[in-house]
């Protein structure tokens, strides 16, 4: 039994996401806009890392639909995307956190490839990987600080 002062979070999960997707439509100058990072999957990723039980498949595919109708993309490839991710931090979470936040980012790195292989595939656009993979690198590179964040965030509001 949750005791009254002993919140789990769920709006914070929640709140986390959406602040995500806000920055996923920041409009962004064309010189940059390859390498905004995939926040909503970052975000994603490291909740269903923490809390396995909290975030599943399930939320990542109605995230990944909200994502389809936000981003005016095929409906139900980022859907597809980020549940196949999900699934798989969820399969290989206990290894996956036993690695330190460099080994972390660089296995995470090959989930955010395969989100984009996997909507280029779906979609049958041609856009090269120069396209894509400069927003899987600063992804890369940025998910240590994202960890940080969203674990001090976890801790302090109490997210279980």
């Amino acid at each position: 039994m949750v005791k009254a002062n002993q919140s789990r979070g769920g709006h914070i999960i929640i709140a986390s996401i959406l602040i995500a997707m806000v920055l996923m439509i920041i409009p962004l100058p064309d010189s940059i806009r390859n390498l905004r990072p995939e926040w909503v999957l970052l975000t994603l990723m490291y909740w269903a890392l923490a809390l396995p039980r909290s975030v599943g498949v399930g939320c990542a595919w109605v995230v990944g639909i909200l994502m389809d109708i936000l981003l005016g993309g095929v409906l139900g490839v980022l859907a597809f995307s980020y549940a196949l991710v999900v699934y798989l931090i969820l399969r290989f979470h206990l290894q996956l956190r036993q690695f330190p936040l460099w080994q972390q980012a660089l296995s995470l790195m090959s989930f955010i490839l395969l989100v984009h292989i996997v909507t280029v595939s779906m979609t049958s656009l041609s856009s090269g990987w120069l396209v894509w993979l400069p927003a899987a690198v600063t992804s890369t590179l940025l998910w240590p600080f994202v960890y940080m964040f969203l674990r001090a965030v976890r801790r302090t509001f109490n997210v279980r």
